[in-house]
């Protein structure tokens, strides 16, 4: 836990200043220091990332980032003092009840994230797509070795940036950071409102879901970051002033959220109301967006030899493209996976798809039945009925959703609008109601609290049919200093095996088809290689004798 919290001030420290850099590039005038750190945050992901196209992430880069931060800090040191001043002042003027609320989200946070990683997709793929990254940068065909490596985010790389790894394989914890910074945020906002208009404002509800937030923020996965930050992105919409800054800041926090996952990509249509065809706006949007887009093109490019991936458009003709098949059979199986769709079933109909979505069981049911009850329940909020920015928000929900629920309707796709509309259906209730703010405040600590004990004590197979997610961690003494390993699989052994041009490390144990856990690179389940080359006729080779020259995939005949 104490290392931790030291790795995420060490973070606060390099974001600040970049931050306040990243104000003054932009020309953005604004008092809200907290979306300096976010903008630092955003900074820091895009600096990063453009330096993977040419060097590892190790201890090199990460010491001219140092060097490079203290030279901002240097020129800003004013700047920097009078945030952190700023800071300090609403910590200490929100109520004592917020504090604690602040206190204990900051424990426990820290304890969860002393705990081995809780979801699976950091065990497939989270944990090797970031030490690619700290070992090689981006490596052209690396999805070739594991094609779940295709889905490389930038997010990935800003974890790879302050994971430490010259020294420690035990910090992937940024996502708690992230949450600490919005609950500070959120909490902080929520005070300003209600102590200007007695306003029982929606953005202080979010921490209610911190019992889900929680399973995030131990992996590095960019799933919790797109749900914090949209919820800043709905609030700039909706409750700020229409200005030229803040049309900047909603743009920087929508291109974050682009950057780092795609599929955020139909929030986009918010701009179609905002940039009222003013000049500096539109070109603002065009010429970062472009930067982002080309980033992201080229690191698919890269890594998959499709600029558009997961889409099968303009592909490279170079020889570490994904083959079309293995393209194919990845895209059928995570839409299959957010249906949950019977294999009996060949090429199924899509009301056979809505079905099989509706009957899903344990959690999967609850969010996907909420949402429905969310949509239909939002049409009857006030606010959507009487103002524009609030109806235009939900019509491009309502169509972000549908596309999810015409392609692959995993849940935690959806999450940024399921808590949304949730929040701002219980502020209309206690509105309504004309409730009193304290017992408001002491509400939501018994609602933070409560859960994040008893989760403890919750039969996870009552959740998930997934028997991965129904393991539960241990603890010891020893996590109030050192976290565990990046790995809930960290003592698994591991064989060496030869595959052509290729030696890879396989784990010995299949404890999951696309598992690899903390494994040396290259590393892939030799299950998978198997699979691979009995049904699609490819297996795995090294482009050149160099491991960073990146990998193709051969053709192999029949027999062998």
């Amino acid at each position: 836990m104490i290392i931790i919290a030291l790795s995420w001030v060490v973070l606060l420290l390099f974001c600040i200043p970049t931050g306040i850099i990243a104000k003054s590039i932009f020309k953005i005038n604004t008092t809200d220091n907290y979306i300096t750190i976010f903008l630092g945050i955003f900074m820091q992901c895009f600096g990063l990332s453009i330096c993977s196209f040419f060097f590892k992430i190790g201890w090199i880069v990460f010491l001219i980032n140092f060097l490079i931060v203290i030279g901002f800090s240097f020129w800003k040191l004013r700047d920097i003092k009078n945030s952190l001043k700023e800071i300090k002042t609403d910590l200490l003027w929100i109520s004592t009840i917020s504090k604690l609320i602040l206190s204990t989200i900051f424990i426990f946070a820290l304890f969860k994230c002393a705990q081995s990683p809780f979801l699976i997709d950091n065990e497939s793929y989270y944990v090797q797509t970031i030490k690619w990254i700290n070992e090689y940068g981006f490596v052209k065909g690396l999805a070739n070795l594991h094609i779940y490596l295709g889905q490389t985010s930038p997010f990935h790389v800003l974890q790879a940036g302050f994971n430490f790894s010259f020294f420690t394989d035990r910090i992937n914890d940024i996502n708690g950071f992230l949450l600490l910074l919005s609950s500070v945020y959120f909490i902080t906002e929520f005070e300003k409102k209600n102590s200007r208009n007695g306003e029982i404002h929606w953005i202080g509800f979010i921490l209610t879901f911190n019992i889900l937030f929680f399973q995030f923020i131990n992996a590095p996965s960019p799933d919790l970051s797109i749900i914090l930050v949209s919820q800043i992105l709905f609030y700039y919409f909706l409750d700020k002033e229409d200005s030229l800054d803040n049309f900047k800041i909603v743009t920087l926090l929508y291109l974050y959220l682009l950057f780092i996952k795609i599929t955020i990509a139909p929030f986009g249509l918010l701009f179609i109301y905002l940039h009222h065809f003013d000049k500096k706006r539109i070109s603002f949007l065009f010429i970062f967006g472009t930067l982002i887009a080309i980033i992201l093109l080229l690191k698919n490019a890269i890594i998959t030899g499709y600029p558009l991936y997961p889409f099968d458009i303009l592909p490279l003709h170079t020889d570490w493209k994904i083959p079309e098949e293995v393209l194919k059979f990845i895209s059928d199986y995570t839409k299959r996976e957010g249906y949950s769709q019977n294999e009996s079933f060949y090429n199924p109909s899509l009301s056979i798809n809505l079905k099989s979505w509706l009957n899903l069981e344990g959690i999967n049911r609850f969010f996907n039945f909420g949402i429905l009850i969310l949509f239909v329940f939002g049409l009857f909020i006030i606010k959507f009925k009487k103002q524009i920015k609030h109806k235009i928000l939900l019509l491009i929900l309502v169509f972000h959703f549908i596309i999810l629920l015409l392609t692959s309707p995993q849940f935690r796709f959806f999450l940024p609008e399921f808590v949304f509309l949730s929040v701002l259906a219980v502020s209309s209730f206690l509105t309504y109601f004309k409730m009193n703010t304290n017992i408001i405040r002491l509400s939501l600590l018994a609602i933070i609290i409560f859960p994040l004990i008893s989760i403890e004590f919750i039969n996870y197979k009552n959740l998930t049919a997934n028997k991965l997610h129904q393991q539960k961690e241990l603890y010891s003494w020893h996590q109030i200093l050192f976290p565990q390993k990046n790995s809930k699989y960290a003592e698994i052994a591991f064989e060496k095996i030869n595959e052509g041009n290729l030696n890879y490390n396989s784990p010995q144990e299949n404890f999951f088809f696309y598992g690899t856990a903390n494994g040396d690179l290259p590393c892939v389940n030799k299950v998978q290689i198997d699979y691979f080359k009995q049904y699609y006729y490819i297996k795995p080779q090294l482009r050149t004798s160099n491991l960073g020259d990146g990998f193709y995939s051969k053709r192999i005949s029949h027999n062998e």
